[in-house]
């Protein structure tokens, strides 16, 4: 339900549960006397809310209670860790800093969903807070969010709630650029001061010295008495200076030290705060130091230090320790808004299989990343890569579209192709020089309309709604204009005169940017400087936009990852050879909101690129699953650390710099909770031949199966049976994932002892009846399984090597469960390895690791033959066409032992991309 009316109503039932914490009392007003809700209604509430008699109906009423307790209901807070009773509370007094800030987002129009994520997530960190650390030392916990998601707003609704609740002193560590620094001290300084009416009066403290004459730098005078209203925040860079300033400064009064009650928000906490220096010889950089020096001072009443961030790797793998920034109290998870688009809805997963949803991702070839690297080195374009001339007409169309639709905000385009500073100013001129050559052309005007109308046919505005079902501002998607608008726009962009068509941010006589109409060429990094000219990325503030949208074509290496936002981010062309989790994830600048142009926005990428983001995906659903699944244990996160360090699934991706996973030298790869499969298959015949041999010679060898359902089962299969058959089992070179087979192996002969006798499965489709016959090449114990059907995903798959995206079926990894008739629906349905090793566990088969196979029909099909008896089947979808079928595996080892535990580490080689450019020897910009 939506209108002022009802905002204002939904903000009592809101304030109402807040106080009463039982929907149901505040759906019947239950605390108040009359015998019907409408007598209560127009008794108690119109009278006290400006309302008239009748204003608001009982059946309005129960259903906005109705409404926003379904919303309620939806929100879930994972936190993993121990829970401070410190009395802390909701504020509800409507001159509280929260309630003012919670109002300033109801007027920014966020979503209901949105506001109660920040609303309930606050105050679950709030929850592990404490005002007085002298006798239990410092609270230290780990907020993890998602790149690009708005984790601002939740620490000024935490800064906020802090605030009401008694904290007196805020700390913002804002990562290490200047500029950047003041951005956030000024937008908190507005989130925090939102009307002027707070009953709290917030005081910024920027850059204290001791050294300093600022008035407001005089220690002596901060109110921070428990009766004060006074609050202070400063926002400082992870600069050696500053944060060294900061220290002194804070100490230099011990009584006024004693009354501080401090909040310590790490933005950004993967970066500079990390000790990346020897642990083992006690050593610690300069920042982490200073950091550590601040957080574990006696002198302080309280000491609270929370780190943020997307990429929590470091934060986890680097020192565990009482005197470390180890997160040892609690990790939180920040849930998305469901207006975000993030790496599920981009790359998909592959467990369980999703297509990815918002279909935006277009393809460089292996030949076009070859060139321009090529290019990068000689210098010379043998000819302009037709991905990047694709990328830089999608630019200009989207400018000119929402051009067409008054939208009046930044227009921009990212061009990443490598981390060297010299390689950007030739990147620059070949753009400058192609968009110069076309410009005026016709024919390049009929290949912008063919490509537009075949953009306009892959990704509708139904594709998008069909991806984001719960999208909060579903109604005002703007569908794609008739070409004629675009190419009106587009010639009068092609017509500018030569120095506004296209030129770096030109400086107007004031020395102020003076943006214009046409297209600016920005250079990002730390070398592009002018005097006449401004080269780095600025964007124009309110006052200084020209008539029509501005647009921006940027390009650069890392000074694009953390903490720039590029506004209305329509086209990106990214080439990235680091294998570092963090460092990439940080690079993707797509991922986000995109109100107002959701359906423009495109990615180039190479394969191997594609690949990795597909990975990562995967990867952080994995770990929010496992926190989640450690929380509801009500375990800690030094329970939870291990869990982190050893997993080895994380083949395909470096997790974090060697000098940031320090802690992880001496805990290696544990293999307990391993859920694997193969998803890439060699199409080399005599492969597949072995692998089939091999595969009928293992299970004849094994006794008699049992026959249930589509699957025969084997149960009480020796460790060495296992081993020695998966010992001649091949595996594709592109299967990351399964690429520690050797070292499983291992594993699996050190554990022999305590690692239960195998279940092996061997899946299939249709009945199984005994009637091999003669059919000698498939013939297991006198049964024929039929083989299971699989096809290609054509963007992940190459001529030679094809990648399936899922092989499994999650109700397999339960088939050799003998209470399976017992099993209930909903477990059935479960997906994830956590909740799967779970349901194991209770029913009895917690211990018993699983080998699954499948043999896979070799899908011999014209592609135009699949898709007229596939109508319904995904685009990005067709037929394996193999020599031979497939044989594929799955490998569930559980988290537990027959008797006493699993040894639990092994050597493994993190990092296998030996060809791959270590860019931690090169200079970053």
């Amino acid at each position: 339900m939506s209108g002022i009316k009802y905002n204002k109503t939904k903000q009592l039932v809101e304030s109402m549960y807040d106080s009463y914490s039982d929907w149901e009392k505040v759906k019947n007003l239950s605390m108040f006397g009359g015998d019907t809700v409408q007598e209560k209604l127009n008794n108690y509430i119109a009278p006290f809310h400006n309302m008239k008699k009748d204003e608001l109906t009982e059946k309005e009423w129960k259903e906005i209670v109705d409404e926003l307790s379904t919303i309620e209901e939806e929100i879930e807070v994972t936190k993993l860790g121990r829970r401070v009773n410190n009395f802390a509370e909701i504020p509800s007094s409507k001159y509280s800093t929260w309630k003012m800030y919670e109002n300033k987002l109801i007027r920014q129009n966020w979503s209901e969903r949105s506001i109660n994520n920040i609303r309930n997530s606050s105050f679950e960190i709030l929850k592990s807070l404490s005002m007085d650390t002298r006798e239990d030392g410092p609270v230290k916990g780990l907020v993890i969010g998602n790149v690009q998601s708005g984790k601002t707003a939740n620490m000024a609704g935490l800064m906020a709630m802090a605030a009401d609740n008694g904290f007196n002193y805020f700390i913002i560590l804002s990562g290490v650029i200047e500029k950047l620094r003041e951005q956030t001290a000024g937008r908190l300084y507005d989130d925090m001061n939102v009307s002027g009416t707070s009953h709290l009066h917030w005081h910024q403290i920027d850059k204290p010295s001791i050294k300093s004459n600022i008035p407001e730098h005089d220690i002596s005078k901060l109110s921070l008495s428990s009766r004060s209203k006074d609050k202070y925040f400063t926002v400082s860079l992870k600069n050696k200076t500053r944060l060294r300033n900061l220290f002194k400064w804070l100490t230099s009064d011990e009584n006024k030290a004693a009354q501080m009650k401090i909040l310590v928000i790490d933005d950004e906490a993967d970066q500079a705060s990390v000790n990346t220096k020897d642990i083992e010889e006690e050593e610690k950089t300069a920042i982490n130091e200073l950091i550590n020096d601040l957080v574990h001072y006696e002198g302080f009443a309280g000491m609270n230090y929370i780190a943020y961030t997307a990429t929590p790797y470091a934060n986890v793998l680097n020192e565990v320790g009482d005197d470390t920034l180890y997160p040892r109290d609690f990790i939180t998870l920040l849930e998305s808004s469901e207006d975000y688009i993030g790496p599920k809805q981009i790359f998909g997963m592959e467990e369980p299989e999703t297509i990815p949803s918002v279909d935006i991702v277009r393809d460089i070839s292996d030949y076009e990343r070859d060139s321009v690297r090529k290019y990068q080195k000689d210098g010379i374009f043998e000819e302009f890569p037709p991905s990047l001339e694709a990328s830089l007409k999608w630019f200009l169309i989207s400018l000119a579209a929402l051009r067409t639709m008054d939208f009046s905000k930044p227009v921009s385009m990212l061009i990443h192709t490598s981390f060297r500073v010299d390689h950007h100013q030739l990147i620059a001129d070949n753009i400058e020089k192609f968009l110069k050559k076309i410009k005026g052309s016709e024919e390049m005007i009929r290949q912008m309309k063919t490509l537009y109308l075949a953009e306009q046919n892959k990704y509708k505005r139904s594709d998008f709604l069909s991806a984001m079902p719960s999208y909060s501002t579903s109604d005002s998607v703007p569908d794609y204009p008739e070409w004629k608008e675009v190419e009106y726009e587009l010639r009068y962009i092609m017509g500018l005169d030569q120095k506004e068509y296209i030129s770096h941010i030109p400086i107007g006589e004031e020395g102020e940017p003076a943006f214009h109409e046409g297209l600016h060429l920005v250079i990002d990094n730390s070398r592009a400087k002018a005097d006449d000219q401004i080269i780095r990325l600025v964007y124009p503030n309110e006052q200084q936009l020209p008539n029509k949208a501005p647009a921006f074509i940027v390009i650069g290496g890392n000074t694009l990852s953390r903490g720039l936002t590029l506004e209305g981010l329509v086209s990106t062309y990214f080439l990235r050879t680091t294998n570092q989790a963090d460092t990439l994830m940080q690079m993707g600048r797509w991922f986000g909101y995109r109100k107002k142009y959701e359906l423009f926005p495109r990615v180039w990428l190479d394969r191997l690129a594609y690949e990795r983001y597909g990975f990562l995906s995967q990867m952080n659903e994995e770990l929010r699953e496992e926190i989640k699944t450690y929380s509801t244990n009500g375990l800690t996160p030094s329970d939870f650390a291990p869990r982190v360090k050893n997993s080895p699934n994380y083949q395909l991706i470096r997790i974090t710099s060697n000098n940031k996973m320090q802690s992880a030298r001496e805990v290696e790869f544990n293999f307990a909770g391993y859920n694997s499969q193969t998803i890439y298959f060699d199409k080399n015949i005599d492969t597949l031949r072995s692998n089939i041999e091999e595969t009928k010679k293992f299970l004849n060898r094994l006794q008699s199966p049992k026959a249930r359902s589509t699957n025969l089962i084997w149960e009480g299969v020796s460790n060495r049976s296992v081993k020695d058959f998966l010992q001649k089992y091949v595996v594709c070179s592109m299967d990351k994932k399964m690429s520690n087979l050797s070292e499983l192996i291992g594993w699996i002969e050190k554990n022999s002892e305590t690692l239960a006798d195998w279940s092996v499965i061997l899946s299939s489709t249709g009945e199984l009846n005994k009637d091999a016959g003669d059919n000698e090449k498939w013939n297991i114990h006198g049964y024929n399984p039929a083989p299971v059907k699989r096809t290609k995903l054509k963007n992940r798959s190459t001529d030679d090597i094809v990648s399936i995206g899922a092989l499994r079926s999650p109700r397999d990894l339960m088939a050799d469960v003998e209470v399976n008739n017992e099993i209930n629906e909903d477990e059935k349905k479960a997906y994830g390895t956590s909740k799967l090793l779970s349901i194991r566990e209770k029913y009895g088969y917690g211990d018993v690791p699983q080998l699954l196979i499948y043999r896979v029909d070799k899908g011999n099909q014209t592609e135009e033959s699949y898709r007229e008896h596939h109508k319904d089947n995904h685009a990005n979808r067709a037929p394996l066409n193999f020599p031979e079928d497939i044989i594929g595996i799955n490998i569930l080892i559980p988290g537990k032992a027959k008797k006493g535990n699993l040894a639990t580490y092994i050597s493994a080689r993190v990092n296998r991309l030996d060809d791959e450019v270590n860019e931690n020897e090169f200079r970053e910009d």
